[in-house]
């Protein structure tokens, strides 16, 4: 019946709504030699773990490096949750919640304001996908809202007469913005903020109780309704994928959702296509977890093991949404020797060798905002990756529009006529007498003396200004 099932599916592309996407192996790594009973992946890719009755903070992807032992295992509980926060790691268990910033292990009194252990936990991003988004939790007994204060975090509870002993939680989409999902024994209650603000909550539609649900970064929400594995995107419509599963697993962290068959089969949900696993199959006792990029953990008599489908990769150079003024590379750090292919707006631009880069003349574009974009494929069975980075192109500025406004905002009071600095800086000629010292100042925060620095589009502006030639 598995495999009829597994064959509808690949015959079907409306039921799944994207289609079969063929075999992936991914690539395997020994992460710890014996059994864990806590497996949790943080956000920065790194992975606590138990050996010893110890709790550990090692990194998968550099087995060189010695673990940091956080602490007795006995003491902290079991680690439901690993969510980012302020700039660190906000871990949630059985024992307390506590900060991990680096290898720094310290104590939050955030569950001080709890009814009792915490069950599970997630984070909601926000409606924009800009700011911190809303933390909940769920103990046996309540679900909480947790929000921000100035003497700390505060955890606001959400009245609901359920039965909490058994949920778990997931994040699914609404039209609204993300929601939360709530599995409780008889339904799913959904809860999310309406464009005022106002937190809501409803029990989703479904024509049974699910026996799993999850939710990805990429805002699809998963269930298992009799038996079978179900979708629920953006759209609000109910879509049964045609395979029957025994298994699902899947995160905030990753965009990709793990699913296995009744026989310990593996398949994968990546780029809005169903794959087929080879390599991963399940016998029921592992424990399994899922960390960013999709990676899957599992633990078992064999040890603790890392299945990629996706390689590592890297973009160094600006950052998103950068400003370019002059001529600048993006290095693609892969591992490996994959094919690498690049577009700006779609349209194919040339990667270049030792190392493997793409240069960006911003006077060959134009002003205006682009988008780079970095495919990198390897024949090994892994699934390709993209990276996107946008960046905006600034070439032109004069004095007149551009800097002297700068000047009159930031510098006259004291490089003006009247201004008790010895350097003047009221003329274009002033400033490009010693201009790479103007240049310094401001990149560096030295100036504006005791405001805050200039933006990164005003450093721009002045830097275009040159480029351009000093136009009056």
């Amino acid at each position: 019946m598995v495999r009829a099932c597994a064959m509808a599916l690949m015959m079907s592309l409306a039921s799944c709504g994207g289609g079969e996407g063929g075999m992936v192996r991914p690539s395997e790594s020994a992460v710890l030699d014996t059994e864990s009973a806590n497996l949790v992946p943080l956000p920065d890719g790194r992975l606590i773990v138990e050996r010893d009755a110890r709790l550990l903070l090692l990194d998968p992807r550099r087995p060189e490096l010695e673990p940091v032992v956080i602490g007795p295992a006995a003491e902290l509980g079991e680690v439901h949750a690993a969510l980012p926060s302020d700039g660190a790691t906000l871990v949630l268990a059985s024992g307390g919640t506590f900060i991990l910033r680096g290898a720094a292990w310290v104590p939050s009194p955030l569950a001080d304001s709890l009814d009792g252990a915490i069950r599970d936990a997630v984070l909601l991003p926000t409606r924009t996908g800009r700011g911190a988004g809303d933390l909940w939790i769920v103990t046996d007994r309540s679900l909480y809202r947790v929000i921000d204060e100035d003497a700390g975090p505060r955890a606001m509870r959400l009245s609901l007469d359920e039965d909490l002993s058994m949920s778990e939680l997931a994040i699914a989409p609404r039209p609204e913005g993300p929601a939360l999902w709530v599995r409780l024994p008889d339904r799913v209650l959904e809860v999310w903020r309406d464009r005022t603000g106002v937190v809501r909550t409803a029990s989703l539609g479904l024509p049974a109780p699910p026996t799993a649900i999850g939710g990805d970064a990429a805002l699809n929400g998963w269930l298992v309704l009799d038996g079978r594995l179900h979708q629920l995107s953006g759209d609000r419509a109910l879509r049964d994928l045609g395979i029957e599963v025994e298994r699902l697993l899947a995160s905030p962290l990753s965009d990709v959702a793990w699913f296995w068959s009744a026989d310990g089969d593996a398949h994968l949900h990546a780029d809005g296509r169903i794959h087929r696993v080879e390599g991963v199959t399940l016998d029921g006792g592992e424990a399994v977890a899922l960390g960013p990029g999709g990676a899957l953990f599992t633990s078992g008599p064999a040890g603790v093991r890392r299945f990629s489908p996706r390689r590592e990769v890297e973009v160094d150079g600006p950052g998103d949404a950068s400003l370019l003024v002059t001529e600048r590379e993006f290095v693609i750090l892969a591992e490996g020797a994959p094919a690498v292919e690049a577009f700006i707006d779609g349209q194919p631009v040339e990667v270049l060798a030792d190392p493997t880069r793409v240069a960006v003349d911003p006077s060959e574009l134009g002003d205006g905002s682009y988008a780079l974009e970095v495919h990198v494929t390897y024949d090994d069975g892994t699934l390709p990756i993209a990276v996107r980075r946008s960046f905006e192109v600034v070439t032109s500025a004069t004095w007149s529009e551009d800097v002297e406004p700068l000047y009159q905002g930031y510098c006259a009071s004291c490089h003006g006529p009247e201004g008790p600095a010895n350097t003047r800086l009221d003329a274009s000629s002033h400033w490009q007498e010693i201009y790479d010292l103007i240049l310094t100042n401001v990149v560096e925060g030295r100036m504006p003396l005791g405001r805050p620095p200039l933006t990164q589009r005003e450093v721009a502006l002045i830097e275009a200004w040159r480029v351009a030639g000093y136009p009056e």
